[in-house]
């Protein structure tokens, strides 16, 4: 997140997302807020909350969709999440016939931590931060040491600081080629001297 270091789950901790199939993702994760949770997942809960606009095929979607079929013998209306994953025929009937209940879904995110003011702040959506990551600064530094960490197999160092300015360049130069920065960390002195 941003270069950033977050500690380990506790021991203690079970870091399981609850089920409940009358709630969306965002409702089920509301106790991490407690304070205890909250130290570590006010650095990430911010930034992932905004991906919601995306299901899990990564189609973008702008509403949740609850299904008012009768559940049980009683016959009572009891909203759960539509389990179907594709928007298949069975879907599209329940949509037609009023059994589903539309939701929207609330993607609004923070961004925190770029070193930019301008782009620090509340966010709409995914979309709207992915933007602001292309602009900053930070993110593409970022960007850059974990492409070292990856490719040298190790944490960078003082040492290694010619390294990443000059992979940063490559990366800027080539208008954001990632060829031309791995090309720039596999032809470095830190690359090519390693131990």
């Amino acid at each position: 997140l941003l270069a950033g270091v977050l500690a380990d789950v506790p021991p203690d901790v079970d870091a399981r997302v609850p089920d409940d199939p009358h709630k969306t993702l965002r409702e089920r994760l509301d106790l991490v807020r407690a304070d205890a949770c909250w130290k570590c997942h006010r650095k990430i809960n911010p930034l992932g909350e905004t991906f919601e606009v995306f299901d899990d095929w990564g189609r973008y979607r702008e509403h949740f969709y609850f299904d008012l079929s009768p559940e049980g013998d009683d016959g009572e209306e009891v909203a759960r999440p539509v389990l179907m994953v594709r928007r298949d025929k069975d879907f599209e009937r329940k949509l037609k016939a009023g059994q589903l209940e539309k939701r929207p879904i609330d993607s609004s995110g923070t961004l925190e931590g770029t070193g930019n003011p301008e782009l620090d702040g509340e966010v709409r959506d995914a979309l709207d931060l992915i933007d602001r990551l292309a602009r900053s600064e930070r993110a593409r530094q970022s960007f850059v040491r974990y492409a070292f960490r990856f490719f040298l197999g190790r944490n960078e160092s003082l040492r290694d600081s010619r390294t990443l300015i000059e992979a940063d360049r490559a990366y800027l130069e080539s208008g954001g080629s990632f060829k031309a920065l791995v090309v720039s960390l596999l032809t470095s002195d830190s690359f090519l001297y390693r131990k």
